[in-house]
């Protein structure tokens, strides 16, 4: 069973409010999150005007509600940045159809957490709303024995992936940073479909544009301030 919930962030939230409910299901390891938050904050926002945000520590079947404040725009990731980041928008407010605009980046690392709305709602296109992976060796694992022995070999070669190579070849770990090569970034993005994008998209010139299309989709919106991270 999980313990009772604290919260952390600005502490004069109301009902409504933006809020991250970040789960921990591991028995055994402490997650702990870095925050960062757009220095244009306005003042209702935590991290306003650059100030820095505390990390949350979450602690092994716990779970942190973590209260950003109206407005915030910023990003969670990893203690030192690394792992899956999550960036978020909650300053989509117009009359009558508000917007949580967020997406999942693995440019800089992976890990299995997900990022997904706390009612189970859907993006507002109707596709599902469930970002980041829960298990990322598996996803990659599950194409893996589609590839042929030649490329499997290249792409171990890097040190990126581990394990062996042929039909029966099975991946033992997958890593992900910026300086991956681009045969990594296409096999975890294109081949295996892994849920976040592993490369900076259309705007910045550096990949093939087929790998950029596919970055330049993992822009999510939804109809709810109430999202939940959760971390394997």
């Amino acid at each position: 069973m999980f313990s009772a919930v604290v919260a952390e962030g600005v502490t004069n939230y109301s009902p409504g409010d933006p809020v991250i409910h970040i789960i921990n299901t591991s028995t055994n390891k402490t997650h702990v999150y870095k925050v960062e938050a757009n220095q244009d904050n306005p003042p209702s926002a935590i991290g306003s005007g650059g100030t820095e945000v505390p990390m949350i520590t979450v602690k092994p079947r716990k779970t942190v509600d973590f209260y950003p404040g109206q407005g915030f725009v910023g990003a969670i990731s990893g203690r030192k940045g690394e792992g899956t980041r999550f960036e978020v928008n909650f300053r989509g407010d117009s009359p009558g159809d508000y917007k949580t605009w967020y997406n999942s980046d693995m440019e800089f690392g992976m890990s299995d957490t997900t990022l997904a709305p706390t009612n189970g709602a859907k993006q507002i296109n109707g596709d599902s709303a469930v970002a980041g992976e829960q298990d990322c060796l598996a996803a990659a694992n599950a194409v893996w024995g589609d590839v042929d022995t030649a490329t499997q070999q290249r792409l171990l070669d890097t040190g990126y992936l581990e394990g062996s190579t042929g039909g029966n070849g099975a991946l033992t770990a997958v890593h992900m940073d910026k300086n991956a090569d681009l045969g990594v970034v296409e096999f975890f993005q294109s081949t295996a479909h892994l849920n976040a994008y592993l490369n900076p998209g259309s705007g910045f010139g550096k990949v093939p544009s087929r790998l950029a299309a596919i970055a330049d989709t993992f822009s999510w919106s939804v109809k709810t301030k109430d999202l939940t991270i959760t971390g394997y």
